[in-house]
């Protein structure tokens, strides 16, 4: 199998919905990288080889920091309600 943007965007996809998913688990708040990651998701597929090779690389390289994040997700992320964290004094 041949790496495409059809085939980057859905391992995104895919990516991105257990990454979400292990947060939720784990009590973790969400980072920039993630609305990133879903906004990557929007970009339309180009037609031409130089637009779409950037893309794959856009995929993969929010691929690889999803699961960086997932494997460190303690230390990378603020726990929900953990008085250290900055997100539970700004509510």
């Amino acid at each position: 199998m041949s790496l495409t943007p059809e085939t980057t965007w859905m391992a995104l996809l895919a990516v991105q919905t257990l990454h979400l998913l292990h947060h939720l688990l784990a009590k973790r708040h969400i980072s920039i990288v993630e609305v990133l990651a879903g906004a990557a998701l929007l970009i339309p597929i180009p037609a031409g080889a130089a637009a779409g090779l950037l893309l794959m690389i856009l995929h993969v390289g929010l691929i690889l920091v999803q699961l960086v994040g997932s494997l460190w997700i303690r230390r990378l992320s603020p726990g929900c309600g953990d008085e250290k964290s900055l997100w539970a004094t700004l509510g």
